[in-house]
């Protein structure tokens, strides 16, 4: 008899468990918890936001173990930087430098705090609920100088460095051939035609009145080396052109420059009991625009 009512006691405290442990799943799945403390879930209005405005959300949260005192918005911050700079005057080849690169510029730190208020209570949550929102400075606005109709060496230097237009130009030097050469020269206005410098010869394998086209070599034949003379006067346009030419896209009116800044915060809710444990919820990302 003993035996069969330790059995029935076993159950009923099995199934006991088992119901705590169903009555509170969706905080269960959505919170971090240390000690036992209030256990908490939030959802954001948006997973963007303006910089300068404020950016809402729905909290709920209770506590098994003591009263609720308060909550408290917590955030860090990501920079982001964009670059991209291409010259469009080559055509045996493709030029541009690019880079993404994201800094952590802001470790989690306090934005706001909210009081606790019992009238929070929800009985059909069985948890305390409530609305709030927490600011997003305008200093984190996004900033953007893409493909400018009027270039501004100031702008270039500021936000690629001072050795950047030289180093960009430096690096496609070795990479220029002759259609590269004419197609530069011709279209920034350098000369009218490129006929002097040009030679050519029948491509045989592309058929028999298709020509290849060539610098000037010392016996006319493509493969041998280049006149001197043509390579002094090419070296002399080279160091004639400068940065601005070079990323300039005049077929499309802007110059071929991207600088692009974004910040992203990852934010999180953390309740407070009276003991001053804290739980926090699951860290939200938050793009600002």
């Amino acid at each position: 008899m003993n035996m069969n009512k330790s059995k029935i006691f076993l159950l009923a405290a099995l199934s006991f468990m088992m119901v705590a442990c169903e009555k509170h799943d969706l905080f269960d799945e959505n919170c971090i918890t240390g000690q036992v403390g209030p256990e908490a879930y939030w959802e954001l209005e948006s997973s963007a936001v303006m910089a300068g405005s404020e950016l809402g959300f729905n909290a709920q949260y209770y506590s098994s173990v003591t009263e609720i005192d308060h909550s408290e918005l917590w955030y860090s911050l990501d920079e982001t930087v964009n670059q991209t700079v291409i010259c469009p005057w080559v055509s045996t080849f493709s030029y541009s430098v690019t880079s993404s690169i994201t800094e952590h510029k802001r470790v989690l730190q306090k934005i706001k705090s909210y009081a606790h208020d019992e009238a929070y209570w929800n009985d059909s949550l069985h948890a305390y609920a409530f609305q709030g929102t927490f600011p997003v400075s305008g200093t984190l606005a996004p900033l953007r100088w893409v493909q400018p109709t009027t270039f501004d060496s100031a702008k270039m230097i500021q936000y690629f460095g001072e050795g950047f237009m030289q180093s960009f130009k430096d690096g496609m030097h070795d990479k220029m051939q002759y259609a590269d050469y004419k197609k530069m020269l011709l279209g920034l206005g350098y000369m009218d035609d490129f006929k002097q410098y040009t030679d050519s010869a029948r491509d045989l394998n592309a058929g028999e009145d298709v020509y290849k086209y060539y610098f000037k070599t010392t016996d006319g034949n493509p493969e041998s080396e280049i006149c001197s003379w043509v390579k002094d006067s090419m070296d002399y346009y080279w160091n004639q052109i400068t940065f601005e030419q070079l990323v300039n896209n005049a077929a499309n009116g802007y110059y071929d420059v991207e600088y692009v800044r974004t910040y992203k915060i990852d934010a999180e809710l953390r309740v407070y009991d009276a003991n001053n444990v804290y739980s926090k919820t699951v860290s939200k990302s938050v793009d600002i625009n």
